[in-house]
């Protein structure tokens, strides 16, 4: 019984940590479209914007997305 619970709260905690991700992954690639839109505005520099997009794609790599 001991095992069965904690196999579940394990699944649990994995479909967490697997929504967390994907949570963080959308957030990220919504900061990527945001960079991109200051840049065609005039908002932000071509030199600020791949600065950012980089950053924001390293975070996503590290995402493991």
């Amino acid at each position: 019984m001991k095992l069965t619970f904690e196999s579940i709260l394990n699944e649990c905690n994995r479909l967490a940590q697997e929504g967390q991700a994907l949570e963080q992954a959308t957030w990220l690639k919504s900061r990527l479209v945001k960079i991109r839109v200051d840049y065609e505005n005039g908002v932000i520099d071509e030199k600020t914007y791949h600065k950012k997009e980089l950053e924001i794609l390293d975070e996503l790599r590290k995402a493991g997305v």
